[in-house]
């Protein structure tokens, strides 16, 4: 059976769009950094990036202070000296767990000022927002994103402590470390596509869809941004990044949705009256 050029054509494209679509992601998250520094929206990413420094030093103190206090009530003093061996590398690991928090966290309590950031991007990129007046796009997108992050917070909750009781189960609780890597990289990139999107008027759950038809890159976008989480100086920025990041890649989606659109098809011109 012979394959025909037209068909190892479009196999070939299928199969690189399966590699890029992944790496396309990280591109955009590293372009998001380029784009912070672009006039119009320096100012809007203030906010942002002082919050989540703010985060992260709260989720850090809030690490090595329950470090110390759970040292110093369970390890007994014959024992002290595995205090320096067991410090480090419990350290790490809890500011892993910290910044990632802050991450999630700063995403939903920041929310009003991450959509304006947003807007600001595709102003800047595009020429036009989705809404030309400032009073009302402050309003409208402080009620959205309000309204938008109790419903994260109903659908967040639940995914997390799932992964979370299954890791304390015996033997199947290794499964958590996978699931909770794919639920992270999920999550961060539903919180960041939620900014662009909500200005568009997507509700959560066509948010959700619209990140569920396109998984490979927006999943490569989260695990770009959890990367970044654990980074120092480079996750403080995390935040203003990954919304500039993907606005810029949700943009080129819409763009390319209507470039594959059929052409419309003009009507029958009218028969010559006799």
């Amino acid at each position: 059976m012979t394959t025909s050029p037209a068909s190892s054509a479009a196999t070939l494209a299928s199969a690189r769009a399966l590699v890029a679509e992944p790496l396309s992601g990280p591109a955009f998250l590293l372009r998001g950094f380029a784009l912070l520094g672009r006039r119009g929206i320096r100012g809007f990413m203030l906010i942002p990036l002082l919050g989540n420094v703010v985060l992260f030093g709260l989720a850090a103190a809030a690490a090595f202070y329950g470090l110390d206090a759970a040292f110093d009530r369970w390890l007994p003093e014959a024992v002290g000296w595995l205090r320096w061996i067991l410090y480090p590398i419990t350290a790490i690991v809890l500011l892993v767990i910290a910044f990632f928090s802050a991450t999630i966290v700063g995403n939903l309590l920041l929310a009003p000022f991450n959509g304006l950031l947003a807007d600001r991007v595709e102003r800047a990129l595009t020429g036009s927002s989705p809404s030309q007046d400032a009073g009302e796009r402050w309003t409208a997108t402080m009620r959205r994103a309000l309204k938008d992050e109790l419903r994260k917070l109903g659908y967040v909750l639940p995914r997390v402590a799932g992964v979370f009781l299954l890791g304390l189960v015996p033997f199947v609780g290794v499964l958590a470390v996978p699931l909770g890597l794919l639920l992270g990289a999920w999550l961060l990139a539903l919180e960041f596509a939620g900014n662009p999107l909500g200005n568009w008027g997507y509700a959560f759950r066509d948010q959700r869809a619209y990140l569920r038809a396109r998984p490979g890159r927006f999943f490569g976008f989260g695990f770009a941004a959890m990367g970044c989480a654990l980074v120092p100086v480079l996750n403080f920025a995390l935040i203003p990044a990954g919304i500039a990041g993907m606005t810029a890649m949700c943009l080129e989606l819409r763009r390319a949705d209507a470039a594959a659109l059929p052409a419309p098809v003009a009507p029958p011109a009218p028969p010559d009256a006799a």
